[in-house]
Parts: C-alpha cells; sequence; structure tokens
C-alpha cells in the first residue's frame, strides 16, 4: 500500500473511531423502547423500506443482532419507525403519523397525501380542494405541460431538480444558505456550550461492543439525561449530525389536473433547529400560491421556489411556534382501534387507497370491457390481499351474468366445442370426487381438454350456486407463454373478454380485475403470493397444473399445499399430469383418488429412424458431420472381432436377412448395448426386418447426434406430399436455440423452404426467449397450399397448443441442467428425451385429424434405452436459491433445510444441499444457524441466482449500476459473443479487442457499451457492429431487457429509485441505449466507468468462485545484458481451485492466451466439464478487491518475519508490506462489512450523503482503484 493511501486510510479509521457519524438510519435518537421495536421491524418493503402493507413477521429477524435474536416479533401491525421519522420531516407529530399510517396501510406516498389534505382543507376549506369543472380538462395535454415545465426546471435547476417518479413526485433541493447559516451557528452553540459526549465512546453508544475493550480510550458509560434527544416527538427520525437539507416536493395524485389543479406541494427538512409548526406554514403558503396559479391555469413550480429561498418570507413562516397538526391528536379512543379517516377529497383514487392498504387491483370491470395489462412489481405478490368487503354482492352479480349468459348463441357454440372433448365425459365424476376428498390427481393424454375445462367445471358449478359459494380458483402453469395462451382459450370459451371472471398473472404482467375467479398463473408467482398470505386465505381451489414436468418449483410447491391442507380443510388441490403417472403424486397426498381422462381419439402413426430412413432413402454422404469417428466404428467390435469378417457382407446378400443371419449363426444381442456401440452385423440381428441399405445407414451415423440433413430431407418428404398422409403443419423438437437456429438457416439455403421461387412453406422459431407477440404468430393458419413449419424446444410439448399441426419430428434429445454438488459444477447437456416425453411429443400431432410422429431414435431405443420418466429437477439442479426461498416462507422459517428437504416428493442428494447450505453461508445470505441474513432476504426477493442478485445489490450500493446491471443480465441470460466453426479464430480475435483488465466480464462489457454506441449512428449499424464482432444482436437486446427487469425489481425492494418500471424505461431508452441509465439517473452511477471497481463487484458476487494462478518455476535466457527471466507460456500456468486441482481457462476465454497476471487470481461463476474441466468466462480480481469483498473471516499471522493476511481457512494467502498496513486494511474490513450490513437492512439510506458512508465507499473506491 503506497504511503499517501495509508495516511488516508489512518485519517478514515481514527475518524470513524473519535468522530460521532450519521449512520442515516434513525437509531442515534430512539429511546430503549423504540430501538426494541426496530428490532422487530419487518423488512419486506415495497418501494421504499418505510412502505410495507405486510402482516408482521412471526420469526426473530433482528436488524442488529440476526444471529442471537431467538425471541418471535409480537402479532401487531408494523408501522416502520423510518417512515414516521420520515413524516416528522414534514412537521407531523410522531403519534399523528403512526396512526396516519396504520390507517393507510404503512403506505408512504398514501400517509403523506391523506395528511396534507387536512393540513389545506382545514386553512383553506373543502372547497379549494373540489375539482369541479375539471371533468372536461383532458389529462394527456395535462401531461404534455407538466412535462414542459420538468424540462425546464430540469434546465434551470440541474442536479437539484430531481423527478423521482415519472409524472407523480418532483423534489427540488433548495438553495437556501441563510437557513444553513443558521443551524451552523446553532449547532456550533450547542456543542460548546454543554457537557460534550463527545468523550464517550459511539460503538459503545451505540450497544455494537468496543472491540478495544477496558484499553479504549474513551469513556464506556451512558450519557448524562439532560444530554438525551430534546427535540419532541414531532422530531424523531432526524439525525443531529445528518447534513441538513431543505427540499420542495410536488406530488401529482393519480387524476390530478395541474396546471389546472393545485398539486399536493410540501416543505421537508431535517434541520433540526426549525420546528415542526414552522415547517407546516411554510407547506400551507406554498399551497396557497399553487391555488391561486391554478385559477389561472400556470405553472407554479418556479414561484414556489423562490417563496422558499426568500429569507425575508422563510424567516416570518418558520417563526410560527403552534399548529395543530404538529402536536399529538386527541386520544378518544385506544391507538389501536382508531378508525381510519375519510379522505377529504372524495375524487382522488390515491386518497380513496389511503383507508386501506392497496391491492394491486383495479374495479371489475364490465362483462365486454377489455382489461388492461398491468405491470405487477415482485414485491406486490408477497402482500396480503385483504378482504374484499363487496365480495358478496360481485358473487352475486357474477352469479347472474352466468345465468344470462347462458343463453348468448356465442357462449352456446363455445359450449358445444367444449363438450366434444373427452374431458367433458369426466364433468360428474370430478365434481363429485372432489366434493368428498380434498386433493385429487388427474391424469390425461395431451389434446383431452383438462386444462381448460376442469377450471371451469369447477367455476361453473359454483356460479350456480349461492353467492358465498363462488369459487376462486388459482392454477399453475410451468411457464408464462401457457398461462397467457390458455387463459386467453378459456376467456374465449367463456365469451368474455380475458380479465374478467378469467384472468392471468405472470412475473411484471398481469390481467386480471378484481372480478376474477379463475387466475392462470405461473408456479412462481403463487409461490411469491404465499410469502405473504402463507395459508392463501381466499383462495377455494389451488390447481397444480403440468406436475409431470417436475420443475424445483413445482415440487417446492407441492410440498407446501401438502403442509397447507393440514390448516385449510376448506382448500381443495387439484394435480393434473399429462403422462400416466398418478400414483406418485396419489401416494404423497395420502393416497388421494385419481381419475384418468383419455386422449383424443384421432390416431398417430408412429415411425421410428429405422423407418423414416427408408421413406426418405436418405444416404449419409462421406465426410458428412454426422458420421460416426473412426474411434466410435473401432469400439463396435462385430461378434468376429472385427478383423475377419467381410466388409461389404450385407450387401452381398442384400435383403435375404435370415440367410445371413443362419451363415453367422448368431441370433441374438443384448437389449441393454446401445445401437451406438453395435457393429453393422450386430444391428442386422437386432433388427431383422430392415433392409440392408438402411441398416447400412444407420451403422454409419453418430447417433447421438442430431442429423440436420436427414430432418431437411424428411421435411422435403412430407412438404413434396409423395405419401397419403394430408397436409398440415409440422411441429419440429430440438433441444435448444443454437439447434433451432442451426436447421432454421439451413433451410433457408433451400429452395423449397426460403421461398425465393414458390410461396410454399413458412417457417417459425418457437422458444421462450421470444416475445408474447412473437410467441403467438405461430397459432396463425397459413393460406392454403403453404405449409406452416415450426421449430421448437420443448416448450411446445406441453405449454402451448397448436391445432393444425399433423406432422410431428421429434429428434429425442433436450437440454437438461446437470449439477455435480461435489465439484459445484453446472452443465447444460443434451440428453435423451423419456418415453414420457416422446408420448408427449406424439400427443402434439392430430388434434384435429389422423397425425403422423416420426421420432430420429430407433424403435429399440425407445423400448429399451429411453428412461420412463425425467429426472426430477430437484435432484440436478443447484439449491441455492429454493434453500433462500424455503427460508422467507414463515411456515419454514424454525424448521433446517434438511428437514424440509427431506419430506419433497423425492428429495435431493445430502450432498446438494450441504453445497448449497456453505455456499450460501460464503455469501453472507445465511447463518450458521440457517438464518436469513437482511442479504439474504433480499436475495431471496429477486428471482435470479444468488450471485447474480449479490452483483445487482453491490452495483446499487456502490454507485456502478448501470455496468453492474450488464453484466448480471448477461450472467442470467448467456454471452453475446458467437464463434461459427469456420471463423472460430477470427472470432475470439475479435472479442481479444474488448478486453480489458483481464476480464471476460468487463470485455461483454464494452462490447455492449459499442453495440449501445453503434445503434446511435444509424438505423443498420447495429447489425453491422455485431456482424464485423462476432456478437448475437438477439442476445444483446436480450440483455437489454433483462436489465430493465433488473431495474425494476431494484426499485421495487428500495434499492434504486422508486416507481420504475421496466416498459417506462424501454421508452427512456434514446439514440441506442437501453434506458436504464437514464432512468437510475447519475446518482446511481457515479462509478459507472470505473473497471477496477467493477472487477472488485466481481469478487463479492462470484467468491469463494476464486482460481489461484501458478507460474512455473522461472527460465532464465542469456543476454547481451545478463541472463533475463522468461515469461511461461500460457499452456504452462497452472489454475487451482480450493475443492477440484487443476481446472482449465476455456479458450473462448480473453485470458486464454494470457502469460502473465498482474494479480494471481481469478473468478468465476460456473465450471463446466466436457473434454476437460473449464471456467468459461473469468476476471482478474486484485489483492485487496478479495481481501476487502471476499467471504469469511480476515485472518493475519506472522510467517518468518513476515505478516501474511488469509482468507478461505487459509487457502488465499498473502503477505503484507508491514503489520500496521494488514491491521489497516482488516479494520476497514470490518467498517466496510458494517456499513454493508446497515445499507441492506435499510436500502433507502443514501451512502453519498450519510457522512460516515460516503467516507468508507471513497476509501473503498480510492484502495481498488489505485493498488
Amino acid at each position: 500500500m503506497t504511503d499517501k493511501n495509508q495516511e488516508l486510510l489512518k485519517e478514515l479509521l481514527w475518524d470513524l473511531r473519535t468522530r460521532e457519524f450519521d449512520d442515516d438510519t434513525g437509531f442515534d435518537d430512539l429511546n430503549e423502547e423504540e430501538a426494541e421495536e426496530h428490532d422487530e421491524m419487518d423488512h419486506r418493503e415495497e418501494g421504499q423500506f418505510w412502505t410495507t402493507a405486510d402482516e408482521p413477521v412471526e420469526r426473530a429477524e433482528s436488524p442488529r443482532d440476526y444471529e442471537s435474536d431467538n425471541e418471535r416479533a409480537p402479532v401487531e401491525p408494523v408501522v416502520s419507525l423510518f417512515a414516521i421519522g420520515k413524516l416528522c420531516r414534514y412537521g407531523f407529530d410522531r403519534e399523528r403519523s403512526k396512526q396516519a399510517l396504520e390507517s393507510c396501510g404503512g403506505e408512504f406516498g398514501v400517509t403523506l397525501e391523506h395528511l396534507l389534505h387536512q393540513v389545506y382543507t382545514e386553512r383553506y376549506g373543502q372547497e379549494a380542494l373540489s375539482t369541479a369543472g375539471l371533468s372536461a380538462k383532458p389529462m394527456d395535454e395535462c401531461l404534455n405541460q407538466r412535462q414542459e415545465e420538468a424540462l425546464a426546471l430540469a434546465a434551470i435547476y440541474g442536479d437539484r431538480f430531481q423527478e423521482r417518479i415519472t409524472n407523480s413526485v418532483w423534489v427540488i433541493t433548495l438553495d437556501a444558505l441563510f437557513l444553513t447559516d443558521n443551524i451552523g451557528k446553532s449547532y456550533s452553540a450547542n456543542k460548546n456550550g454543554g457537557k460534550s459526549s463527545k468523550r464517550i465512546c459511539q460503538f459503545y453508544l451505540q450497544g455494537r461492543g468496543c472491540r478495544y475493550g477496558s484499553k479504549c480510550k474513551f469513556k464506556h458509560q451512558a450519557p448524562d439525561k439532560d444530554l438525551s434527544d430534546q427535540r419532541g416527538p414531532a422530531q424523531s427520525g432526524i439525525s443531529s449530525y445528518s447534513r441538513p437539507e431543505y427540499e420542495l416536493e410536488i406530488r401529482f395524485p393519480k387524476g390530478n389536473c395541474y396546471p389546472s389543479q393545485a398539486a399536493v406541494v410540501a416543505f421537508s427538512t431535517n434541520d433540526e433547529s426549525i420546528g415542526a409548526a414552522g415547517r407546516l406554514s411554510v407547506t400551507e403558503r406554498l399551497f396557497g400560491e399553487a391555488l391561486t396559479a391554478a385559477r389561472n391555469t400556470e405553472p407554479v413550480v418556479y414561484t414556489l421556489v423562490s417563496v422558499c429561498e426568500d429569507e425575508a418570507t422563510m424567516k416570518e413562516l418558520l417563526d410560527v411556534t403552534h399548529h395543530k397538526y404538529s402536536k399529538p391528536p386527541p386520544v378518544v379512543v385506544p391507538p389501536a382501534s382508531v378508525a381510519p379517516p375519510k379522505p377529504t377529497i372524495g375524487t382522488s383514487k390515491a386518497l380513496d387507497r389511503s383507508v386501506c392498504p392497496r391491492t394491486g387491483e383495479a374495479e371489475g370491470p364490465e362483462e365486454d370491457d377489455d382489461v388492461p395489462v398491468e405491470n405487477v412489481s415482485s414485491v406486490n405478490l408477497r402482500k396480503r390481499v385483504p378482504n374484499n368487503p363487496n365480495l358478496l354482492q360481485e358473487n352475486a352479480k357474477m352469479c347472474r351474468d352466468f345465468h344470462r349468459k347462458q343463453s348468448s348463441k356465442r357462449f352456446q357454440s363455445m359450449l358445444e366445442q367444449r363438450t366434444k372433448l373427452p374431458a367433458w365425459n369426466e364433468r360428474d365424476n370430478i365434481l363429485d370426487l372432489l366434493d368428498g376428498c380434498q386433493v385429487l390427481v388427474v391424469s390425461g393424454m395431451t389434446g383431452c381438454g383438462k386444462t381448460t375445462q376442469i377450471p371451469q367445471f369447477i367455476l361453473d358449478a359454483s356460479l350456480s350456486g349461492p353467492a358465498d359459494k363462488v369459487a376462486n380458483i388459482v392454477c399453475t402453469q410451468p411457464r408464462r407463454i401457457s398461462a397467457i395462451s390458455v387463459a386467453q382459450r378459456v376467456a374465449q370459451e367463456r365469451a368474455e373478454s380475458l380479465g374478467n371472471s378469467v384472468g392471468y398473472q405472470i412475473r411484471l404482467e398481469s390481467v386480471r380485475s378484481s372480478a376474477t375467479r379463475l387466475l392462470y398463473c405461473t408456479t412462481g408467482v403463487l409461490l411469491r403470493r404465499l410469502e405473504g398470505n402463507v395459508d392463501l386465505q381466499g383462495v377455494t381451489h389451488v390447481i397444480v397444473d403440468e406436475v409431470h414436468e417436475r420443475t424445483e418449483e413445482s415440487d417446492f410447491l407441492l410440498l407446501v399445499l401438502k403442509d397447507l391442507i393440514l390448516q385449510r380443510p376448506d382448500l381443495k388441490i387439484i394435480l393434473m399430469s399429462a403422462t400416466l403417472n398418478a400414483n406418485l403424486f396419489s401416494e404423497y397426498f395420502y393416497d388421494c383418488p385419481t381419475v384418468h381422462i383419455p386422449g383424443r381419439t384421432f390416431p398417430v402413426t408412429q415411425f421410428f429412424l429405422e423407418d423414416v430412413i427408408s421413406l426418405t432413402r436418405y444416404v449419409i454422404e462421406d465426410g458428412s458431420p454426422y458420421m460416426r469417428s473412426k474411434r466410435q466404428n473401432s469400439s463396435a467390435v462385430s461378434w468376429q472381432g472385427g478383423r475377419g469378417a467381410p466388409k461389404d457382407i450385407v450387401d452381398t446378400l442384400g435383403d435375404d436377412m435370415w440367410n445371413f443371419m443362419s451363415f453367422t449363426k448368431k441370433d441374438f444381442v443384448k437389449d441393454s448395448i446401445p445401437d451406438q456401440q453395435l457393429s453393422l452385423q450386430e444391428l442386422t440381428v437386432r433388427f431383422k426386418d430392415c433392409k440392408a441399405s438402411v441398416l447400412k445407414t444407420i451403422a454409419a451415423m453418430d447417433l447421438d447426434k442430431i442429423n440436420m440433413d436427414l430432418i431437411e430431407s424428411l421435411l422435403e418428404w412430407i412438404v413434396d406430399g409423395n405419401h397419403s398422409y394430408p397436409p398440415g403443419a409440422v411441429l419440429v423438437f430440438l433441444p435448444g436455440l443454437a439447434e433451432i437456429k442451426m436447421l432454421f438457416e439451413q433451410l433457408q439455403s433451400n429452395g423449397k423452404f426460403n421461398n425465393r421461387r414458390a410461396n410454399r412453406c413458412v417457417v417459425y422459431p418457437l422458444h421462450s426467449t421470444l416475445s408474447n407477440e412473437e410467441q403467438q404468430a405461430i397459432f396463425i393458419r397459413p393460406p392454403e397450399g403453404v405449409t406452416k413449419i415450426i421449430i421448437s424446444t420443448n416448450i411446445a410439448e406441453t405449454s402451448v397448443t397448436i391445432d393444425d399441426v399433423m406432422y410431428v419430428i421429434d429428434c429425442g434429445k433436450m437440454k437438461e441442467k446437470r449439477y455435480d454438488a461435489s465439484k459445484r459444477m453446472e452443465s447444460l447437456e443434451d440428453s435423451w428425451v423419456s418415453r414420457a416425453n416422446a408420448l408427449q411429443r406424439k400427443g402434439r400431432a392430430g388434434r384435429v385429424a389422423s397425425g403422423v410422429c416420426f421420432h430420429l431414435f430407433t424403435s429399440h431405443c425407445f423400448q429399451h434405452q429411453l428412461a420412463d420418466q425425467q429426472l426430477p429437477e430437484i435432484q440436478r439442479v443447484p439449491l441455492e436459491q429454493l434453500c433462500l426461498r424455503i427460508k422467507i416462507l414463515d411456515v419454514f422459517a424454525e424448521q433446517t433445510l434438511e428437514s424440509v428437504f427431506c419430506r419433497v416428493i423425492e428429495p435431493p442428494a445430502v450432498g446438494s444441499l450441504d453445497v448449497a447450505k456453505r455456499c450460501l453461508q460464503d455469501l453472507g445470505a445465511l447463518t450458521a444457524e440457517e438464518k436469513l441474513t437482511p442479504l439474504g432476504y433480499h436475495l431471496a426477493s429477486l428471482p435470479v441466482d444468488v450471485r447474480v442478485g449479490k452483483l445487482m445489490l453491490f452495483g446499487a450500493i456502490f454507485r456502478c449500476l448501470d455496468p453492474a446491471l450488464t453484466i448480471a443480465a448477461s450472467l442470467a441470460f448467456k454471452s453475446p459473443f458467437v464463434s461459427p466453426w469456420d471463423k472460430r479464430e477470427e472470432a475470439n480475435n475479435k472479442k481479444l479487442d474488448f478486453a480489458v483488465a483481464n476480464s471476460d466480464h468487463l470485455a461483454l462489457l464494452q462490447a455492449y457499451k459499442g453495440w449501445c454506441n453503434a445503434k446511435k449512428a444509424a438505423h443498420l449499424s447495429g447489425f453491422r457492429y455485431c456482424r464485423e464482432n462476432f456478437l448475437s444482436v438477439r442476445v444483446l437486446q436480450e440483455i437489454a431487457s433483462f436489465k430493465r427487469q433488473f431495474a425494476e425489481l431494484l426499485s421495487d425492494i428500495g434499492f434504486i429509485k422508486e416507481g420504475l418500471r421496466s416498459r417506462v424505461i424501454e421508452r427512456l431508452g434514446s439514440n441506442g441505449s437501453d434506458g436504464v441509465l437514464e432512468a437510475t439517473g447519475p446518482e446511481a452511477n457515479l462509478n459507472a466507468e470505473n473497471i477496477h471497481l467493477m472487477s472488485a463487484l466481481l469478487c463479492a458476487a462470484l467468491y469463494p468462485n476464486v482460481v489461484q494462478v501458478q507460474a512455473p518455476q522461472g527460465v532464465y535466457k542469456m543476454s547481451v545484458k545478463g541472463a533475463m527471466k522468461m515469461l511461461p507460456k500460457a499452456n504452462e500456468l497452472r489454475f487451482l481451485t480450493k475443492s477440484d486441482g487443476c481446472v482449465h481457462v476455456h479458450p473462448s476465454s480473453v485470458n486464454y492466451n494470457v502469460r502473465k497476471y498482474p494479480s494471481p487470481y481469478l473468478v468465476y461463476l460456473e465450471k463446466v466439464k466436457t473434454s476437460q474441466v473449464f471456467i468459461r468466462d473469468c476476471s482478474m480480481v486484485s489483492v485487496y478487491a478479495l481481501v476487502l469483498f471476499g467471504g469469511g473471516e480476515v485472518n493475519m499471522d506472522m510467517l518468518r518475519g513476515q505478516c501474511v493476511i488469509s482468507l478461505d481457512d487459509g487457502w488465499i494467502r498473502f503477505a503484507a508490506d508491514s503489520h500496521q498496513v494488514a491491521e489497516l486494511v482488516k479494520e476497514l474490513r470490518w467498517e466496510l462489512d458494517r456499513l454493508l450490513e446497515d445499507k441492506i437492512r435499510s436500502p433507502s439510506m443514501d451512502l453519498c450523503s450519510c457522512p460516515r458512508g460516503s467516507r468508507i465507499i471513497r476509501m473503498i473506491v480510492n484502495l481498488v482503484s489505485t493498488q
């Protein structure tokens, strides 16, 4: 460490030790009783830390000492002390603020507007707030005027003007020097006038323990009573040591017609020398100015700022010493039963909601009205939905409407179609069984109608009864596209618009209303809802569809529901599976009854590989990439040992297989041996009825590869129509996006499919990364004579039904995540489908007539090689995110993870769970006692990998949000760099052009920035940029989309500007940008260009995935200047991990050919095993990044007279320049950990304005940037 940095660090640590810094958390001024209340504060926030409408958390989650606090919080309404403190800044009394927050459900914004309206009414009367005559004012015109004024204010006031919520909240920081001078004098006088508390140890005062103990030179005693807080109740929550801030806030409630109507305006400050009554008197004067301007339809903000910055006016207003709302309210009844105050303005929707917590749902529209798509935050999903007081009236209306609807022609037409489905025949049986049991398992082949009809059976039956018995059904789907498409279909069948009685909800998007009684949602949405409403109050039926897919989320949901039915005997559970494995689920739910629904009666002809080769007369060409390798041929040893067998014996015998078999005197091959391992002669034994030419082709093919040439030949055979099967759409199943793209491009080079000569075919890709609009294109029927070809992943296996599909081509492979817990190694591998998958794919053909299915594997493989069912996802993926989701549920909070996982339908291996726990503890998300830390709570709120989530949080904390979100999005999705087979070297060289700081992640960041800049130049320049630099446009677009979603998630949990929505962010983007930088503002990106800091944050997120770089012993070469040490070659370097030993840098990495690293440590996201164990994307990190951001304790030891700093049980070690440097670094790490804990507990704590936080952050940034 340089001498300058040592001096700076010593000065910082001394100041932290001796000076009274404000933590900006409001702890300093709390009495003992208030501190206890804060300790039990519910951390589940929305938007900002004080705005929560959740039920109280019943598990111990103390923000100060979450490891040792075992007491449970009392069950009472939770009102954040921070929210109370924030309202006190406006001048409102503490007790009055608390009551208002309780009546308004803890919503800060609604509460503030409610209190301000009371102040305005008290001073100016009810008529001043009247909206009479404003109904004719066009809202668009008002918004345009408002936006023009915002631009003008930004130009006048610069960074002092902030639009905190677009078109809703403006804040202007006032330049009131006369007020700042007064507080400076007042503070100085107070400081010198009394007995100083500076000599008392600050660590002791804060109750966090002083590490110096009896050796501390400051007093370890409580301050004198006369030095305690004298600010009174109205000033609670404002620290004596905060930098004085004076703000003018302008709020526009929903429906406000400013400038024709007065906005909600207020003055606020953290300056304790200004009385509460004075603050409210300023607010009253400002509203009077706003009323005057509104009568003339004039903008008023500039006038309001002038009033606030006029010294004479402000001194007169601030001298006021009495105000009704700055004093406690008269106590008529106990506070717990205070009746909610009535809103003073009936026309303001925002104020109407102030009486009760917001539910996020609109009022139920008329039957035929369209319900708009609504953005829904992930935090809102965890809110307990309050009881609907108009529930019975709405139910009664729905019953009447349903009775009338049955006579409509449209409804009768759809009902006639429904009765033709096989599920209709089981309607009465299913309803009877549900009357007598709590859980029912329904299995049915694809096309039987179980997904669309069974929920309707239940809903229709309830609508025919009394209003208090109307069902409220939630039906889960494994994918977004299925939730949306099924909901649309059911709404169509019910002759109504989507969002009325039937709606859907996926992450960040919802179409529903208060009248919705059948909600299709993804499994994750229901799990989020369970976090805040663990008993699913108000829900009568939960239907879990596609349980046979055995996703991680669905298996976990079954466990939650199994516990829930014991608490809710009235709750009905229906499990629906498309395969015949109903017994497994029935046994799990206490041998509940099962129902099987047969599929449609349309037969599907099934062909296998040997049949396909025969039909198409396909012959593999020499040199084809789909031929068996020589090594594979040599391993397929014939019955004679290989050498003595004649090469073309099958050709010479022709089709006379029986004569050949009698000649060889071998008539048996074990069924367990795969076709790939058989020689030509052995294949003739296994496939007795096949032609010799077919077997020769099979023997020459690499059966583990997907043969695109064969698929192309088969498509030509189907499209040409030289067969007896009717025309129809073709559905091709491939494992992933890369294979889809390969086949798509191959078809585009074929004249029969590219439509250059004649319009014969239309080809659509289908995968989960496509937008909803792009996915909907596959349902459009083409003109007569045109064949529709859909190339899809397994998303079309169960989640999507395309009615006009007549032909299915099943490649037999799928992408499957595999995880080796012992090595912490994850891989996405091509694996064979199960027999259940193959039957599902077969069922996609023939929905409206007889169909045909072509399996590109042999009939023997189908019978003897494929597994019956797919391995459950929970047994083959990392468990970190699921562990967090378990711990965030109150019902599991006090149980050990092992006790929870052992009750899953098919539990994962114990080793996988142990690795997940260790990883979460290394990240600081879980304590040794398996309690969630504040960081763990926030990571559980982010539906991403825990490492990606930590990078997002730290990017927000350290003010480099935009680059952190870019890298996080790429880690969550995939790298945009592509490497064509024929241009691999050129592609890798282009990637090296982006290399910076020996980091793949920073290279990706540079490439993304370059793409954004290129798009600014011209319309197609972005595409040219990608083509020249071997980048995928689609992946870059998806990264931009992920970034916007991640920004919304961070906004939801209070880490960045409140109220951000991904669609709004996208609209803010201009000239090629993704909109994130514009939406989050410059403050959140102060360090966005600091690549050293980004490397350090990568270390924080990816630790303990660390690689040591070891160079060989030095090799010297003689030169004219003497012996010179030679750099080692890149392949001579060794890369070691703690658990696996030696690994390799992937050839696609920018570090692949690096010969010398300035720092001998790399971090990586994952290891992948192919031919060797590779770390695919890695970044070099400095020693200081490891010490400051690495997990675990920092230890110091003396070794051979040198001070050694070690991490991770001594695996990471390095020498310090001196003992002093080691001590300084260790102390700084301790301070940083403490600061981060405070920030994560209180997300809206501003580290830039907090003196202590800003100095620590600056020191950290300086060290990682300069050392």
